[in-house]
């Protein structure tokens, strides 16, 4: 079953441009991903250093190696030195309610 996995993170101040490159390149990476669709990067209209993405799969089994994958967990480190507070993961599946 299809899912979308939100992703939100809070960025310290003075960091917009790596953080803007960092999203960049792991959406990049993403798009040769088995089971991968699509994604979206909203900027909370109330607080610019808020961001969520939006990332579509095909099924959860595709996100959770994507979110193992070397390259992917080198790009989490980078994010770690520009956070503020900890990265948030919620998943849902999408259409009709499947259970």
């Amino acid at each position: 079953m299809a899912i979308k996995v939100l992703i939100k993170r809070r960025f310290k101040e003075g960091y917009f441009n790596e953080i803007n490159n960092m999203i960049k390149q792991v959406r990049y990476g993403a798009m040769n991903q088995k089971g991968y669709i699509g994604s979206e990067t909203m900027w909370d209209h109330e607080d610019p250093f808020r961001v969520v993405i939006a990332s579509n799969w095909r099924d959860k089994e595709s996100w959770d190696a994507w979110r193992e994958n070397p390259q992917r967990q080198a790009k989490e480190k980078e994010f770690e030195a520009c956070l503020d507070g900890k990265t948030e993961y919620e998943i849902f599946d999408l259409g009709i309610y499947p259970h």
